[in-house]
């Protein structure tokens, strides 16, 4: 027998107006309030909802000591409502070419734009050709910023009073490798590592890494040095050893199978990475819609964001 279709899951069927009045009624909890912010009569106002309410068989507000209350099922729904209505507000300003065109200066360092940044950068164009982007390497652990950035994202806190600055994550290391370096076979143990190629980075995380498991990276067969991690971890990709990255910047890698875990183990070195930006307030909507494709690509890789940024919501 075939499932009756519920009256709650036909948006076309509902009047816009009565889900804008019951909206307006829901926010104030005061019908004249209501009315007088959609320049309707009381009445009228009235018509819309008991509209609403036939429509979906459910009542919205219940009146109570002489006061106005949603019900359960009305608090539900004016929930969904404000939350549809921000994201239609979301797609009308990005109609607008005067809030979207423009360029934006994101400064960060080498490995972030290469391992993981440029491929978001790249989607938001897709979405947003009016976008252009300047873009600048920052070092490793920078203090001062160039002025002219309208985001940075900064490996090691900077110093710089004239913006906003908050931590985004702490890097989380994992040693990887091609696949065909361990014949697609994970090692079981840390101490395995020290029998294969080390690829090393300029802040020499794997001597830190080792410690925290209390061996000595030094003895380890083979030793190659790099100034960036980028560049280990390019090499790891070639087939030239073991590099210990970042599990951001390494998980597109391990998802297409470029790379591989060589063990099940990772642990914080205290390297993190900050953002620094314009207060929210001087930010322009453009900027607004790339620090939400970088914060939603971060919680997609896995990243442990320090705290739930409000650019999500954007």
């Amino acid at each position: 027998m075939k499932q009756k279709q519920s009256p709650y899951l036909d948006l076309r069927q509902i009047p816009l107006n009565s889900l804008h009045a019951f909206e307006a009624a829901g926010r104030h909890c005061h019908m004249r309030q209501a009315a007088q912010e959609m320049f309707v009569s009381h009445s009228a106002l009235s018509r819309h909802i008991k509209l609403l309410e036939a429509r979906l068989g459910t009542q919205l507000f219940e009146r109570k000591n002489n006061k106005l209350r949603l019900t359960a099922p009305g608090s539900r729904l004016l929930s969904s409502i404000q939350i549809a209505f921000a994201e239609l507000n979301k797609g009308l300003h990005m109609l607008d070419p005067t809030l979207v065109a423009g360029e934006i200066v994101i400064g960060t360092t080498a490995t972030i734009m290469l391992n993981w940044l440029l491929p978001v950068l790249a989607n938001v164009q897709r979405q947003f050709p009016e976008i252009s982007f300047k873009l600048k390497t920052l070092e490793p652990h920078q203090k001062s910023l160039p002025p002219d950035l309208d985001i940075a994202l900064c490996l090691g806190l900077p110093e710089d009073p004239s913006r906003t600055i908050t931590k985004l994550y702490n890097e989380y290391y994992v040693p990887v490798c091609h696949p065909a370096l361990l014949k697609g076979q994970a090692i079981k143990t840390v101490k395995e590592l020290l029998a294969y190629p080390l690829l090393h980075d300029g802040l020499a995380q794997w001597f830190k890494w080792f410690n925290h498991h209390k061996l000595d990276g030094q003895s380890a067969a083979q030793h190659t040095y790099f100034e960036y991690a980028y560049q280990a971890i390019e090499a790891a990709r070639l087939g030239m050893g073991i590099a210990l990255a970042d599990t951001v910047e390494v998980a597109d890698d391990i998802k297409q199978g470029k790379l591989m875990l060589a063990v099940d183990s990772d642990h914080n070195e205290g390297q993190s990475v900050y953002l620094a930006t314009h207060e929210e307030k001087n930010m322009n909507y453009r900027t607004q819609l790339v620090l939400r494709g970088v914060l939603e690509n971060l919680a997609q890789k896995g990243a442990r964001l320090e705290k739930n940024f409000n650019l999500l919501t954007l």
